[in-house]
């Protein structure tokens, strides 16, 4: 059942501590939300059994209210695994659903190499149908075949993200091989339950869009808005993120209270002056996104000189 309200939604998966990146995305997007009057929600990606802990999903609701983000609901997507299986057993009762037991090396040869870097999987056990008394039994990956047709889809940053997804990913995953669902198939139907109107992410998730819509209009669901920001980099280049050893909340909490830390992630962006502390509740007044940067930043660390911010490259989409 579709929620009433209309929502925006920061969605940060849970397989480690809150980061600078992770903490300029969900800024961005409640920012959004409340300035235009949505309703906002943490939706806390909980779905990886092997790097998902119960202290990282706590740890991520008390670092993000701790910088003043609120929510007008909380929820924890593996609690909505119903509604993801009877989803999944509609699209096995049409005939769209195949059991893949092709390994990472086989789908590799096909050497077809995604935008969002996972290889276009080539369509091997396209004959393995499944079928509503079996499929859940099926120790294999459960795949969704995916008919060619071009997806129109326009970021409202002006990215470029059109595409034919099924010639770009080839059959998108729906299980996987430890019996958890798909990130693609169960964002799309989350968003449509809550009643997303708007996706605003960092743009290292843009290559992705074109599969989410295109498995959108294959369920019958609505399409958001999409907006990508710009990311914190590491120095190397990278992404900043908890696998490349970004510095943690905890750390910068030893020389930053929640304002200065607020204030420099949004003077990193330019939203305010360098040097300004502040309160997300006081940027929602003037928010815009025309003031906010579109070149991605780099950041360092160190325990003397603390997080230091600066311009960098637009990252690759």
């Amino acid at each position: 059942m579709q929620s009433e309200r209309s929502f925006g939604r920061f969605a940060p998966s849970t397989t480690g501590p809150a980061h600078p990146g992770t903490l300029l995305a969900a800024l961005l997007c409640w920012l959004d939300a409340r300035s235009r009057g949505l309703a906002v929600a943490l939706r806390l990606e909980d779905l990886d059994r092997e790097r998902s802990k119960p202290g990282f999903v706590d740890a991520m609701v008390r670092d993000l209210a701790w910088l003043g983000l609120d929510w007008d609901a909380t929820q924890r997507q593996s609690e909505a695994r119903a509604r993801h299986e009877a989803v999944l057993e509609s699209l096995v009762r049409a005939g769209r659903v195949y059991a893949c037991d092709c390994s990472r090396a086989r789908i590799r040869e096909g050497g077809a190499l995604a935008p969002d870097g996972s290889f276009r999987y080539p369509g091997h056990c396209r004959a393995r149908v499944v079928a509503s008394g079996n499929w859940r039994a099926t120790p294999d990956p459960l795949r969704l075949r995916l008919e060619p047709g071009f997806v129109p889809v326009l970021d409202e940053s002006g990215l470029e993200l059109s595409g034919d997804a099924a010639s770009i990913f080839g059959d998108p995953l729906l299980r996987r091989r430890d019996g958890a669902y798909a990130y693609h198939f169960v964002s799309v139907l989350d968003d449509a339950a809550l009643g997303v109107v708007r996706v605003v992410r960092g743009r290292d998730l843009a290559p992705s869009t074109t599969l989410q819509v295109a498995l959108q209009h294959l369920l019958g669901l609505p399409t958001p808005v999409y907006r990508h920001h710009a990311l914190f980099l590491e120095r190397s280049g990278d992404k900043l993120s908890k696998l490349h050893g970004a510095v943690s909340i905890d750390a910068l909490r030893e020389g930053l209270d929640a304002e200065a830390l607020c204030g420099l992630i949004a003077s990193a962006v330019g939203l305010v002056p360098v040097g300004t502390h502040c309160r997300p509740s006081e940027l929602v007044a003037n928010f815009g996104w025309a003031r906010v940067s579109t070149d991605d930043v780099l950041l360092s660390w160190d325990p003397v000189d603390g997080l230091v911010a600066r311009s960098g490259p637009t990252a690759s989409t």
